[in-house]
Formats: structure tokens, C-alpha cells, sequence
């Protein structure tokens, strides 16, 4: 059994699949799996870009076609860590990538703290361009900078355990409960709620980054799931506001909502009352 199972969901995007499987074999850590996870897409471009790499990597990669789509790529979450064995889980989608020392770093923090379940990477976020054949870096920045440990109460309103830079223990995720797979969307962000409400989660920051997080300017190039992320947060924090409304208590469904209100409340008021030309000038664009 290898020590880190390494998941990858993709549907017809080869060109960054390609990327994300050189980012997984240029690792300098070794004990791991590779699984590719189709979902619903062409079996034949995927089986042709495995079969071109070498033997060493193409070894340690095992792929699954799933017949028929998911209805979002969080709802196969589950059936993708549980089709393997291993102590440790990292989840890299196909269009991001890893620094060549992620799993090294990440596998000898949990080794060396068995009291943290699972840790979190210092992340970059990498504006590109898909062209024709290739893709185009427009720049890097800085995601979460102010960051120097993981807030369960930072986690109610955004999520700090993207999967492609968190690694946890496979007992932990069995004991939270895994993800919600009638989410398609935004299922890491309510597994991290329930992540960090049993377990300490660290933060790894070696002085550089060890993910990427890639995002278009493109819409139709971010996701092969187009699903409306804020529709599934308020179902989400509808569901944990009940609970408490249940118990009779303020707890985690309250903080959702508040913070969430107030995020909301904030925006407005910026879109109503700040002029376009100063909010560019704050984003820096």
C-alpha cells in the first residue's frame, strides 16, 4: 500500500490533465498512487496521454472511466479517494499544479505531528490563458497572504482546505464523515467545516509556495461543472442554521449565515455607493 493516494478528477481537458500528470511525476517524494478519475469523458484521449509517459511514472497512475458524468465533480469526491488505499490524501484537479516538493513537505509535517490530521500548503494563484494547444501564464499572486495558521471561524465563510492544497489523514476523513456528495459543488468547503470542528488542521509555509491554484479568464475554461457556487452555499448554510434552530443553540449555522449576510451587505454597499474606478484601483487591476 502506498503511503499517499493522490486523486485527480478530470473530464476532456487534455491538455491540462497532461500538465497535472507531469506536475504529479516530477515529485520528489515517491510512495504514492495516482488516480485519474474520468468523469464521463473521452476514454480514449485519456488512456493515449498514460500510455505516452514513461514506464516509471506510468506505473504508479491507475485510471477509472466512469461510464456516465457525475452531476459535478464534488459529488464523486468519495468514490474517488475510496477506489484506493493509503494513510495520507491529496486531491490535485487537472488544471492545477504542484511545486516538485509538495508531497515530501506534506507527508513529513503529518509524519511528524501525529496530533494534526491533516495540513495545508502555502498556495499561489496563477491567472492564465487557454490557447489553441498551449496555455499562457498572465500572472501570479499571493493566495491568502496574510495567512499564518488555519481559522475554523475563517472557514465559515471561505474556504481555506482547497483540495489542491491540503493533505489529510484517510482515519480522519472516515471519522468526519467524508464529503457531501449531493453537493456538486462546494463540498470541500463544508467538509472543511466539519474538518476543523474535530481536528486541528496545520499550515505549511516553507518560504514559497508548494500549490497552484490555476484559474482562466475565461469562464467556460474554469470548470467542467458549471454550477452556481452561491446557490449551494446557502443550501448549505440553510441546512446548518436548521440544526441549530433544532437544538435551540447558536452555533456553526448561525456564524454561516452571519458572516455571510454581512459579506453580502458589504458588497452592495461597495457596488452602490463606490464608483467602479476606485474599486479597480483597490483590486489593483
Amino acid at each position: 500500500m502506498e503511503k499517499v493516494a493522490v486523486i485527480t478528477r478530470t473530464k476532456d481537458r487534455t491538455l491540462f490533465l497532461s500538465r497535472a500528470i507531469n506536475s504529479v511525476s516530477k515529485q520528489t517524494y515517491s510512495n504514492y498512487v495516482h488516480a485519474i478519475i474520468n468523469d464521463g469523458g473521452d476514454e480514449m484521449a485519456i488512456n493515449n496521454i498514460v500510455d505516452s509517459q514513461p514506464k516509471k511514472i506510468k506505473s504508479k497512475i491507475k485510471i477509472f472511466h466512469r461510464r456516465e458524468a457525475s452531476l459535478g465533480p464534488d459529488t464523486i469526491l468519495n468514490e474517488s479517494i475510496d477506489k484506493l488505499e493509503s494513510e495520507y490524501i491529496a486531491i490535485l484537479d487537472d488544471d492545477d499544479t504542484w511545486h516538485e516538493d509538495f508531497l515530501l513537505l506534506t507527508t513529513e509535517y503529518l509524519d511528524n505531528n501525529k496530533n494534526i490530521a491533516g495540513v495545508v500548503v502555502r498556495t499561489n494563484l496563477v491567472l492564465e490563458k487557454k490557447q489553441k494547444n498551449s496555455i499562457r501564464i498572465i500572472k501570479s499572486k499571493r493566495l491568502f497572504p496574510d495567512m499564518e495558521a488555519i481559522s475554523l471561524y475563517k472557514q465559515f465563510k471561505e474556504n481555506q482546505l482547497m483540495t489542491n492544497a491540503f493533505v489529510f489523514r484517510r482515519n480522519a476523513y472516515e471519522k468526519v464523515g467524508k464529503y457531501d456528495d449531493t453537493l456538486p459543488v462546494v463540498a470541500d468547503w463544508e467538509f472543511g467545516i466539519r474538518f476543523l470542528q474535530n481536528y486541528e488542521v496545520g499550515f505549511l509555509n516553507p518560504g514559497f509556495a508548494l500549490a497552484n491554484y490555476h484559474h482562466r479568464m475565461d469562464k467556460k475554461d474554469n470548470s467542467f461543472a458549471k454550477h452556481s457556487h452561491r446557490k449551494y452555499v446557502t443550501l448549505v448554510a440553510n441546512n446548518y442554521l436548521r440544526k441549530d434552530l433544532k437544538k435551540g443553540i447558536l452555533g456553526a449555522g448561525y456564524i454561516i449565515n452571519d458572516l455571510k449576510y454581512r459579506e453580502d451587505s458589504r458588497n452592495e454597499f461597495i457596488k452602490k455607493f463606490i464608483p467602479k474606478i476606485i474599486i479597480k484601483a483597490i483590486k489593483g487591476k
